[in-house]
């Protein structure tokens, strides 16, 4: 709800995960899109990056999953250090903290990966559509989160993690022994799984992950959309209807 609710558009939901990567030190910030029949691509996919100090296991633990966790730190500026990869310290640019669940907006499922200058890329896969089941207790969820030191070990990690994430639809009843997934949550429950399965790393798509994280000194933060919504997808149309909705989309952002 906070992820949907609190973004009212694209351009919003976009610059809020920009937001992030500039309070995280980065240089660079990048939204693209790579579309079906690219480079043989099977489906679309869009990819939100920046440069920035990226996050441990910890950090995605400890702040990422946390909401509301930047705020409490607003008043104090941070001080040239590693922690700011040495540049001049920012004022931060994100405001309530939940910035990051904007990534729900953008489509599902979603991959993250993280990666701090000489750490492991850490793999974070979910779908939030998930959270749209009020049977379920945060309790009962389970993130996977995975690390992974070398490039050519993303799809195997990338595997392991939707194994474990489909774990979530084990369950039937609750501890109180009501039946978690009903009604038209059944339909939704079937969409996640399907979904998931179908989600698979492209080879353009994965050369594209390579370069981010190619060597040991890179860092930042990536995130992977697999079913874009139409709004994105339309940005790259020509048909003369969208015109208006593509101008307003990219002033936003600029």
């Amino acid at each position: 709800l906070l992820g949907k609710g609190q973004i009212a558009d694209l351009p919003t939901a976009i610059t809020e995960l920009w937001k992030n990567g500039y309070d995280a030190y980065a240089d660079n910030l990048k939204a693209e899109l790579f579309k079906e029949g690219f480079e043989d691509l099977s489906k679309s996919y869009f990819i939100i990056s920046d440069d920035g100090k990226g996050m441990s296991y910890r950090d995605i633990l400890e702040r990422w999953i946390v909401l509301g966790t930047d705020s409490k730190s607003r008043a104090e500026l941070e001080e040239k250090s590693e922690h700011t990869l040495w540049k001049e310290p920012r004022i931060k640019a994100g405001e309530k903290g939940i910035g990051r669940l904007s990534v729900a907006y953008l489509g599902n499922p979603m991959l993250m990966l993280t990666k701090k200058k000489g750490g492991s890329i850490q793999l974070v896969y979910f779908d939030w559509r998930l959270l749209e089941n009020y049977n379920l207790f945060l309790d009962d969820i389970t993130i996977p989160i995975q690390p992974t030191d070398k490039i050519e070990n993303l799809n195997s990690t990338f595997l392991d993690l939707k194994k474990e994430f489909l774990c979530n639809f084990d369950k039937v009843k609750d501890s109180d022994e009501k039946i978690i997934w009903e009604g038209k949550q059944i339909e939704l429950r079937s969409d996640i799984i399907s979904d998931t399965k179908n989600a698979i790393l492209e080879e353009s798509i994965l050369k594209n992950i390579s370069s981010f994280f190619g060597s040991n000194d890179s860092h930042g933060t990536l995130f992977l959309i697999f079913n874009p919504i139409n709004q994105i997808l339309e940005l790259a149309e020509n048909e003369e209807d969208d015109v208006d909705d593509k101008k307003f989309v990219i002033s936003s952002l600029t």
